[in-house]
């Protein structure tokens, strides 16, 4: 009997969760298709963290043995993304321990990639465009003089869309502690922001 592309046999409505119990009570073979949902975002968010594309790609190897390893003690009451998330969050840290690194690198924008394309179709002048891109590199500069918690924070929520709860499960923060630091956060980007222009 051949064995099918596992890929092809789930639909896209069948939630990650449910994946899971797949992997876990039917056929470990369809830990396929978790790869394949979570391979390019995980790989973008390991290689904004640690700023080194061949690194990050090793380390997502990394988290995909540890999710593998330890998918039986998922919690199944709970949503797999930030659980994933958290681990590829752990190994970056345990990575850039071991580099000595003292900065995760800036993420590039706090523009989303559609919102540049759009304001480009709007017809803006070529001093518009000018502005705009001089504004995206004062708030990368910017990002990189923040400490690494507000740069990590601000990151999740702007750049990759996680909710205030994801976040919380992803650093392991209350509800309430998220919110202070993404508040305390955007107020010291828009402070360095402020004396860069000076």
């Amino acid at each position: 009997m051949t064995k099918r592309k596992y890929s092809k046999e789930v639909g896209r409505d069948v939630t990650d969760e449910e994946l899971v119990a797949l992997v876990r009570h039917v056929d470990p073979g369809y830990f396929e298709e978790i790869v394949a949902r979570y391979r390019k975002k995980l790989s973008a968010y390991l290689r904004r963290l640690i700023d080194a594309s061949d690194e990050a790609e090793d380390l997502l190897q990394n988290v995909f043995i540890k999710v593998f390893e330890h998918l039986a003690d998922f919690d199944m009451r709970r949503k797999f993304s930030p659980w994933i998330y958290r681990i590829a969050h752990n190994e970056a840290v345990n990575y850039l321990k071991k580099k000595s690194y003292r900065h995760l690198v800036a993420w590039e924008d706090i523009v989303s990639v559609k919102e540049m394309a759009s304001a480009r179709d709007e017809g803006e002048t070529p001093e518009e465009a000018r502005m705009r891109d001089e504004a995206r590199v004062a708030v990368r500069r910017a990002l990189n003089t923040l400490p690494k918690k507000y740069r990590e924070i601000l990151q999740l929520r702007y750049y990759l869309d996680k909710s205030y709860a994801e976040i919380s499960r992803i650093l392991k923060k209350p509800g309430n502690t998220v919110a202070s630091m993404l508040s305390r956060a955007k107020k010291q980007l828009f402070k360095s922001l402020g004396e860069r222009s000076v």
